[in-house]
């Protein structure tokens, strides 16, 4: 047996044919097969059932998936932590959702990558819900959030800022002239907020909720860009960040009543190897005023 097996083994389990998992794999189906009879013969053990569609893990096979992730999850990770303290480039796998990346992105790919010629980043672009879970899966090294407590006890945080949010409305609204808009004054107009599994999405149901009315959703997204079209040509309303408005002259931004103020930190795992990009960053934001 072999890590090379193993991670053929596990794409059959994940995708469940052979075919689908040789395209992932980039290898030929016969190839893929060999190695799965190979481990099959070296173990006298049955791993899969073979289905008129597909190919499903028996109970040995469920056995073995599931120690050959944590086996390949350790090597990885293993890998990581080597080359770390090697002399190689370091790549800091980094988790940033949309509103807060389109404010800190300019910076870390400008004044940080500079000080740091040695660092890349391989940034994921998705909601607080996916980040904290690839978080958990040592998929994501850190990730900046929005929060208004500690997500969860086997998260460490540094404090960023707090950023408060606004409807955002196009000029041509006749909202941009309000001061200060209520859930109930924004009962029955069409809204685009963010996916599910978004931190200000679920922030802003909870606002009308308390306000005793629902939002009334017309789309959502993961795209800054395309809410940010969908507000300026006047479909519907969002809520950004105040900063988010300055540079956009077709959008307008009024605040709430009651305010929805949110945190802003980095995160990372409580206990992990403290890889040096990682360290370096956190000296980085401590020296700098990403929010201000």
């Amino acid at each position: 047996m072999n890590l090379v097996q193993l991670k053929y083994f596990i794409a059959v389990c994940e995708f469940g044919t052979v075919s689908a998992a040789a395209e992932h794999l980039h290898i030929s189906q016969p190839s893929l097969s060999l190695a799965i009879r190979e481990l099959e013969n070296e173990f006298g053990a049955l791993l899969f059932r073979r289905m008129h569609k597909g190919m499903r893990p028996t109970a040995e096979g469920e056995l073995l998936f599931n120690m050959a992730k944590d086996i390949i999850e350790r090597t990885e990770t293993a890998e990581k932590i080597m080359r770390d303290i090697g002399h190689s480039k370091k790549t800091l796998r980094l988790g940033v959702p949309p509103m807060i990346g389109y404010l800190i992105l300019p910076v870390l790919y400008g004044a940080f990558l500079s000080q740091n010629p040695d660092i890349s980043l391989d940034i994921a672009e998705c909601g607080r819900d996916e980040m904290l879970k690839l978080i958990d899966e040592d998929k994501l090294d850190m990730a900046f959030i929005s929060h208004n407590k500690l997500p969860n006890p086997d998260i460490e945080l540094l404090p960023l800022a707090s950023l408060e949010l606004v409807c955002a409305a196009s000029v041509a609204s006749p909202f941009c002239q309000r001061t200060v808009l209520s859930p109930h004054d924004l009962k029955n107009i069409p809204l685009i907020l963010y996916k599910d599994g978004f931190f200000q999405s679920s922030e802003i149901k909870d606002w009308f909720s308390k306000g005793g009315t629902e939002p009334n959703i017309l789309m959502k997204t993961n795209q800054l860009s395309t809410m940010t079209k969908i507000i300026s040509s006047n479909t519907a309303v969002g809520f950004l960040f105040e900063r988010l408005t300055e540079d956009d002259e077709k959008i307008a931004s009024i605040p709430l009543n009651p305010p929805i103020k949110e945190d802003i930190s980095l995160i990372w795992k409580k206990n992990n190897f403290p890889l040096t990009a990682a360290k370096s960053l956190k000296s980085f934001l401590k020296d700098t005023k990403l929010f201000t």
